[in-house]
């Protein structure tokens, strides 16, 4: 964890503990004050119509509001993500800004139509929106990013908290505790709806579009009930109806934030099965290829058999067996060595896979030993064995090579009722030795 990652920790931590010391002022009952206590408190209340209708909304919202904080923290238990801690931390202080204000602390002494909250309550709500637009902000920003937090946003952040502490003991109106929280609030809303427009353009994930509509409906919502609520002189029942769309705007934001986990966790996985696939061809492609001259080896030759003699047969394609062998290879490896002896090796690899075309196979059958099974008629198959045989005698290689170094090349016809190639290959095997003898004359 980066310093200001623990610095942030230890402040957070600082502010839940005023959260919960608020909290618990906010949600008691306290005796009855002097009538004079509560006229001078007057300026600190909510003015709400239908108390007990707003209350019970409020407080139903509070509540249900814990449901997301608590299913993305069990997220982050299963999935322990940086950006799925944050959302938990942010629907947290959600419901605890609703809570605080539907609770009256005066006792159920308050005038009609208003709740009474206290200096506390304020601070409480004010540092609840804090917390709640700077997590949602990390949990757009920390998706598939290093959790770290910007220098500028520690400091605004940790200057807000200093704010609201202070204001909220020093002001005469809580004007000038709640406008500032709700600035840095709205104006982080608005900078997570774009983070979250930014994993949707680049990741084409729903829920990463759901939650930018959902934040920035947050954020318009909220901006536009606190403007009522200027105009109207409280938060009146205007600016409390208009609030009732951020309820709306919330569940689209909670069900993104939830299928953004779910979208991650599958491309994830897709990502990961498309490694095994890849991983898995290359681990074939090793099991049945010759590692110095990228031919294939034998063990390839008996897993297409039956497919290649079932094509011979269905379509009636000419087939035939190329048997090559390299002429005193022994006397290459005594005179020039093992060295020079693999360099001539990969270089009839390198000849036989450049004259034959993608549907033929060119195998190492072993030592100096080459098996070539060609898609071309007897005659076809004759003629490529004398191109093969003059690339390699034309080559660089072999102007540095013992006298008579040669290729002889066995040719040999597949028919149609045939089964096996062993029988065949040896057919080839002993037409190469047949023309090796030939060229010996």
């Amino acid at each position: 964890m980066t310093l200001t990652a623990r610095t942030l920790f230890r402040s957070t931590l600082l502010a839940a503990w005023l959260l919960l010391t608020a909290a618990s002022s906010v949600f008691s009952q306290p005796a009855p004050e002097p009538t004079g206590t509560r006229i001078q408190r007057a300026e600190w209340s909510l003015i709400r119509p239908t108390p007990m209708v707003t209350l019970h909304l409020r407080r139903v919202v509070g509540y249900v509001m814990l449901v997301p904080a608590g299913t993305l923290f069990m997220l982050y238990l299963f999935r322990p993500r940086p950006y799925v801690i944050a959302g938990a931390f942010a629907w947290a202080a959600g419901s605890l800004m609703l809570l605080v204000l539907s609770f009256d602390s005066s006792g159920g002494l308050s005038p009609p139509n208003t709740i009474t909250t206290g200096r506390l309550g304020i601070g409480a709500w004010a540092l609840s929106a804090l917390v709640f637009g700077a997590a949602l902000r990390f949990a757009s920003v920390w998706f598939r990013q290093p959790s770290v937090i910007p220098r500028a946003m520690f400091w605004t952040f940790i200057g807000g908290v200093a704010w609201i502490i202070f204001g909220d003991a020093l002001l005469p109106r809580p004007g000038g505790v709640l406008l500032p929280a709700f600035a840095l609030m709205t104006m982080w809303h608005l900078r997570s709806a774009a983070a979250y427009l930014a994993i949707a353009r680049q990741h084409q994930f729903v829920g990463a579009a759901m939650g930018a509509v959902g934040v920035f409906g947050v954020a318009m919502v909220n901006t536009f009930a606190a403007g009522v609520a200027i105009m109207t002189g409280g938060i009146g029942e205007a600016s409390t109806n208009v609030a009732y769309l951020n309820f709306l705007f919330s569940a689209l934001l909670v069900l993104g934030m939830h299928l953004i986990i779910f979208e991650d966790l599958i491309e994830e996985l897709r990502a990961a099965a498309s490694e095994i696939a890849e991983s898995r061809d290359e681990m074939k492609a090793m099991a049945v290829t010759d590692p110095l001259t990228r031919c294939y080896n034998r063990r390839l030759l008996y897993e297409i058999t039956e497919h290649e003699l079932e094509q011979h047969r269905r379509y009636n394609l000419p087939l035939s067996i190329l048997y090559i062998d390299i002429d005193h290879f022994k006397a290459i490896n005594d005179t020039r060595g093992h060295q020079t002896g693999d360099e001539v090796l990969k270089t009839m690899g390198a000849i036989l896979r450049e004259l034959t075309r993608q549907a033929d196979y060119v195998f190492r059958w072993g030592g100096d030993e080459f098996v070539v099974l060609l898609s071309a008629s007897e005659a076809d198959a004759r003629f490529k064995a004398q191109q093969i045989r003059k690339a390699f005698l034309e080559s660089a290689i072999v102007g540095n090579l013992p006298d008579g170094v040669d290729v002889s090349i066995g040719t040999v016809p597949v028919p149609p009722e045939t089964t096996d190639f062993d029988p065949l290959i040896d057919q080839a095997d002993r037409e190469m030795y047949r023309r090796k003898r030939a060229l010996a004359l």
